[in-house]
C-alpha cells in the first residue's frame, strides 16, 4: 500500500495555460503534498519552470513524448510512464483519459494509488474531420476504444474525479457498479486573485463609445467554438460590439473578420491577443457582458461548464450562454444572464438586446454576480480534491 506525500502528476497538456492542474497542484501543495508534474515542453527553447509556490516541482520531457497522441487508440503514453515509474509516490494522478493508460501502470509498479481526472469526456468528445474541415463525433472504433479505457479506469482507480454533475451522473450510471462514486471538483478560479498588472477599459483601449455595448469573448478560437453565429448575431444587435480575446488569433482571426466583413458589421468586430489566465478577470475590465459557446456535437460539450462562465461573474459581467444544462442551470440559479440557442444569430441577437433594451434588468443581473460570488468559493472547491487524497489509505511508516 502507498505511503508519504508525495504526488506525481501526469498530463500531455501545455500546463502555462491548464489552469484546473494549476489549481489542483497548489490546493494539494498548501495542504502539505509535494507534486512533481510530468509534462512536455512546449517552447523550442525550454523556459523558466512556472512558479506555482512552494511543493510543487516540474519534470520536463521533450514534445516528442506527445507523439503517443498521434497513433491510435491515443493513449500508451510511454514516455510519460518511463518517467512516472522511477519514484514511489503516495499517488499518481493522470489528467485526462489519455494519460490514464500510462498512469495506472505506473501506479502498479510502483504501488501508488491511481487517481483518474477527466477534464474531458473524451468517450464522448469530437474528432477532427480532415475531409469535412470540421469537428464531427468520434467515430465507433475510436468511441469504443476510449469507453473500455473509461470503464477500465474507473474499475481500477483509487479515485475518479470529473468537472460536472451532469458528466459525473452519466459516468456513474454508464460505466460504474457497486455503488461506485465519481467525485465533482469544478473548474472554479480563485476569484480574489489580482492579475499582474492593470488593464485599461476595453471601452477606453478600443475608443468605443458610451452608446454602444460592449460583448466579451475569452477563451480558445477556431472550428470548435462556434463563434460564427455569435459574429452574425451583430446584424440583429447593432448596438452591440463584439471583443474577441484569445489564442492564436492571427490563424483563425481572419476568418471572423472576413465573416464581419460578408456581413457589413466589420466595425464592431474587434479581435485582441490573449492575456494570462490569471489576468482574465482583470482584462474584462470595460465590457458589458460576456459571452460563451459551442456546438452541441457531444454531450462532452453539451455538459460543459467552463471556468470562463465564472470568470465573467467575477468581473460582474452578465452571461449570455448557450442553453446547454450545466450552464442554464448556473444563469437560472442566480439569475446572472441570459440563454440562447448557439446556432441562431437571431436568438443570440436577441439574448444581447434584452440586456441592451432593459438597462434595469442588466443592472440587477450585474448585482445577482456578486450574489453568486457570494455562494461559490473556489477555495473550497479545491479543498475537495485535497479531502479525496487525505482519504485515501496508507502504509504506516516505519520510525527510524
Amino acid at each position: 500500500m502507498a505511503s508519504g506525500n508525495e504526488v506525481l502528476m501526469l498530463t500531455s497538456s501545455d500546463v502555462r495555460i491548464d489552469p484546473r492542474i494549476e489549481r489542483e497542484a497548489r490546493a494539494l501543495a498548501e495542504h502539505g503534498y509535494r507534486v512533481t508534474i510530468i509534462c512536455p515542453v512546449y517552447t523550442l527553447k525550454k523556459a523558466p519552470s512556472p512558479n506555482w509556490g512552494e511543493g510543487v516541482e516540474f519534470r520536463w520531457l521533450p514534445m516528442s513524448a506527445n507523439n503517443y497522441l498521434l497513433k491510435f487508440p491515443f493513449y500508451k503514453a510511454i514516455e510519460f510512464y518511463r518517467a512516472a515509474r522511477q519514484r514511489a509516490p503516495l499517488v499518481v494522478h493522470a489528467h485526462d483519459l489519455s494519460m490514464c493508460y500510462a498512469a495506472l501502470a505506473a501506479a502498479r509498479e510502483t504501488g501508488a494509488h491511481f487517481v483518474a481526472d477527466f477534464h474531458e469526456w473524451y468517450s464522448e468528445n469530437v474528432t477532427w474531420s480532415e475531409k469535412e474541415n470540421a469537428y464531427r463525433p468520434h467515430s465507433k472504433r475510436t468511441r469504443k476504444a476510449f469507453r473500455k479505457l473509461e470503464k477500465s479506469t474507473i474499475m481500477n482507480a483509487s479515485a475518479v474525479v470529473t468537472v460536472c454533475d451532469s458528466i459525473a451522473s452519466e459516468l456513474e450510471k454508464e460505466l460504474c457498479r457497486n455503488g461506485q462514486k465519481i467525485h465533482v471538483v469544478r473548474n472554479i478560479p480563485i476569484l480574489h486573485q489580482l492579475g499582474s498588472r492593470e488593464y485599461p477599459s476595453l471601452r477606453k483601449e478600443l475608443n468605443v463609445s458610451k452608446e454602444k455595448f460592449i460583448l466579451l469573448y475569452q477563451g480558445g478560437l477556431g472550428p470548435s467554438r462556434m463563434l460564427e453565429p455569435v459574429v452574425e448575431a451583430l446584424t440583429h444587435a447593432p448596438k452591440c460590439v463584439l471583443v474577441i480575446r484569445g489564442p492564436r488569433a492571427e490563424l483563425y482571426g481572419p476568418s471572423y473578420t472576413n465573416l464581419a466583413k460578408r456581413n457589413g458589421v466589420s466595425d464592431r468586430l474587434f479581435l485582441l491577443p490573449p492575456v494570462p489566465s490569471g489576468d482574465v478577470v482583470a482584462a474584462a475590465n470595460g465590457a458589458d457582458a460576456g459571452i460563451w459557446t459551442l456546438p452541441n456535437i457531444s454531450k462532452n460539450f453539451y455538459y460543459a461548464l467552463p471556468n470562463k462562465i465564472f470568470e465573467y461573474v467575477a468581473a460582474g459581467l452578465p452571461i449570455l450562454t448557450a442553453n446547454y444544462p450545466e450552464a442554464q442551470h448556473v444563469v437560472d440559479e442566480f439569475g446572472v444572464g441570459n440563454t440562447f440557442d448557439p446556432y441562431d444569430p437571431k436568438s443570440i441577437g436577441q439574448a444581447i438586446n434584452d440586456l441592451i433594451d432593459d438597462p434595469e434588468r442588466a443592472h440587477e443581473m450585474r448585482q445577482a454576480t456578486q450574489v453568486m460570488l457570494s455562494k461559490i468559493d473556489a477555495v473550497n472547491e479545491w479543498q475537495k480534491l485535497v479531502k479525496i487524497y487525505d482519504a485515501l489509505p496508507r502504509t504506516p511508516e516505519r520510525e527510524s
